[in-house]
């Protein structure tokens, strides 16, 4: 056995005011912990929004504290941070929401901190779509390694000095669930996105990675150009036994982590049977492009494929995020690959067949683009209200954001020169500010406190005051 001990962590959050305080949890860390325990070598994971599962809350979800960011910090105090990462030889980061950069460098500054105090060299990997477009700003920080693609094996070739590959999905180990703070997320009840009955023991699955489309605003937009973000499926045995895993840990609800889960419908029929389980129950609140629900007939009319929605209900779908995007089909043709055209398609139609067959349903809509005109934008907020009046249970609005990764931010880095002088001199002062809900810092040709005020205002007309009030006690502003 491999002596080095390896801790997998996300660091604390920051979040603006107004945006849900959640754990983490994500399913990327348990890969890690998963594939280097198959190894033979010793590791955990730490939340830092959460800690180890003895550790107070009140140290940790509740210690809010105020940036002069604007943005409010919660989770483990840097001390405590410090004194976990003080027990391992190697910490390794996975970076996945450019919001959060700042929390990344925090954990770094805190290892290096420890090197000096004990004396020792602390290796320091970091990973995930985040890390791995900004890897000029992570190793700068202080970072050894950033891994490029798939972490799983990489890892465990940093920690064993080993250079092996791996051909096919099924030979990644299955991600180590239990090593989550299961617990501490069911008496939370928040998770990463939608509505859970209370006490519900909850985590994540993956049955494929990547995609078929380039949408302009996301990171498999340029990993495709680099020759990853390529669709590629576990099999249904796989998906069978990680089914059976987080059953075995008495999770409940289970939530795809696929970029695209509705790729292949032949695909979905086949793995319908192994995730059908007595008690299980799964959520959709990442990806599923919605024309996969759709079955063209002749000419260019298109129908909701009622056979393939029962098949979702029936194996335990209960809750899907439909990603409308926009109403114009210019802005989705420009930006988002024309993955999704509701002039023929019937939305209203699709919404109420989800609604019939027990699934709830909540739409995303994107508001803001570069060159939107205003007209269009309220053309995707009557939309909203359609698909409102049809049945959604909830809707949301957010401003697209040129992430660091995706097409548009190198379009937007290499309009102005000025701009990436600036970004490169302070990185932090632009990822700090790069949500969805926040005032755009690149250009629009709508105004960005008119847009910032919009995301606010729209989703509160247009969702119920139930809702609403539930959802803003969970802000991270809200103690």
């Amino acid at each position: 056995m491999n002596s080095m001990r390896v801790l997998v962590m996300e660091p604390p959050n920051q979040q603006l005011p107004c945006d849900t305080a959640r754990p983490n949890g994500a399913l990327g860390p348990a890969y890690l912990v998963g594939a280097l325990r198959a190894a033979g070598i010793e590791a955990n994971y730490y939340d830092g929004t959460v800690g180890h599962p003895k550790e107070s809350l009140d140290a940790t979800f509740f210690n809010r504290q105020p940036r002069e960011n604007g943005t409010i910090r919660y989770g483990a105090s840097v001390e405590r941070l410090a004194e976990v990462i003080g027990g391992y030889d190697v910490l390794a980061l996975s970076s996945i929401f450019t919001a959060q950069t700042r929390m990344h460098f925090e954990a770094i500054r805190a290892a290096r901190a420890v090197e000096v105090e004990q004396g020792r060299k602390i290796l320091i990997v970091a990973g995930g779509v985040n890390a791995r477009a900004l890897r000029k700003q992570f190793l700068e920080f202080g970072a050894d390694h950033v891994v490029m693609g798939d972490g799983e094996q990489e890892i465990v070739n940093i920690v064993t000095g080993s250079n092996k590959s791996l051909a096919l999905m099924d030979e990644l180990p299955q991600p180590a669930l239990e090593s989550l703070p299961l617990e501490t997320y069911r008496k939370l009840g928040i998770p990463h996105a939608g509505v859970l009955p209370k006490g519900t023991m909850f985590g994540a699955i993956q049955t494929s990675r990547g995609c078929q489309d380039r949408c302009s605003f996301c990171h498999i937009s340029m990993e495709k150009a680099a020759g990853t973000g390529y669709l590629r499926a576990f099999s249904v045995e796989r998906v069978r036994r990680d089914v059976e895993h987080a059953a075995s840990l008495g999770i409940t609800r289970l939530y795809f982590e696929d970029d695209n889960l509705f790729f292949s419908k032949r695909r979905l029929k086949q793995l319908a049977p192994v995730l059908k389980r007595p008690g299980m129950e799964y959520s959709n609140v990442n990806g599923g492009n919605l024309r996969f629900l759709f079955e063209q007939k002749k000419g260019s009319r298109h129908e909701v494929d009622a056979e393939f929605v029962g098949i979702l209900a029936d194996f335990g779908l209960k809750e899907l995020t439909m990603p409308f995007e926009s109403r114009s089909p210019a802005i989705m043709q420009q930006y988002a690959t024309g993955k999704y055209d509701a002039d023929v398609m019937d939305s209203a139609v699709l919404v109420w067949a989800l609604k019939m067959a027990g699934i709830r349903t909540s739409g995303n809509f994107m508001i803001g683009f570069p060159d939107e005109e205003w007209e269009s934008v309220l053309r995707t907020k009557e939309f909203a209200r359609e698909m409102m009046a049809a049945g959604l249970d909830a809707c949301g609005f957010m401003i697209p954001v040129p992430y660091p990764g995706s097409l548009d931010f190198e379009r937007w880095m290499g309009s102005d020169v000025e701009v990436r002088r600036k970004f490169e001199a302070d990185p932090l002062a632009f990822t700090d500010r790069m949500h969805w809900r926040a005032k755009p810092l690149w250009p629009t040709r709508v105004e960005g406190e008119r847009l910032e005020a919009s995301v606010r205002d729209w989703w509160e007309e247009l969702n119920g005051v139930e809702y609403t009030g539930k959802k803003v006690e969970q802000n991270v502003g809200v103690q």
